[in-house]
């Protein structure tokens, strides 16, 4: 296997099991903002489904054919709504609904073939690979999984 495709799907793997983790987590903990001016845990959890989705759907089909990638949502816009989202629905939801959406993605990285991953790609204005654009999206998540530890650190 790829050293590219191994260390993403290590990360994923990694992360799906730090995502399971926090739902053992007291949920007045979970809801309570990281810090002022911030997301509570359940709201940046919440704000990765959206995001899962959009790679599954709009990202990973396009790889195989020679169609253009739709354009991203609005970031700003899309982060929102799902924090709202997950500040309303039951925090078990949202779990259960990041669980799964990063399950699938798990999968589906997983059976793409070694020859996608390091093949170019045109998305919006930027040329790069599959695994760049992935190493970015590890990047993400690795930032706010530091942010929630960090934070629960200092609720112990």
């Amino acid at each position: 296997m790829l050293i590219e495709k191994s260390e993403i799907l290590a990360h994923q793997r990694n992360f799906l099991n730090f995502i399971q983790s926090l739902e053992q987590i007291n949920e007045n903990v979970i809801l309570t903002p990281i810090c002022d001016g911030k997301w509570s845990a359940i709201e940046i959890i919440g704000h990765f489904y959206p995001w899962d989705e959009f790679v599954l759907q709009n990202r990973l089909p396009y790889l195989l054919t020679n169609s253009s990638f739709p354009p991203s949502p609005n970031a700003d816009d899309l982060n929102l709504r799902s924090a709202h989202l997950a500040r309303k629905e039951p925090a078990q939801h949202t779990f259960e609904k990041c669980i799964r959406i990063r399950t699938e993605l798990i999968e589906t990285l997983n059976e793409l073939p070694e020859e996608n991953w390091l093949a170019e790609l045109n998305i919006n204005q930027s040329t790069l690979s599959l695994y760049t654009y992935l190493k970015g999206l590890m990047e993400h998540d690795i930032h706010h999984m530091k942010q929630i530890q960090s934070f629960l650190k200092s609720e112990t």
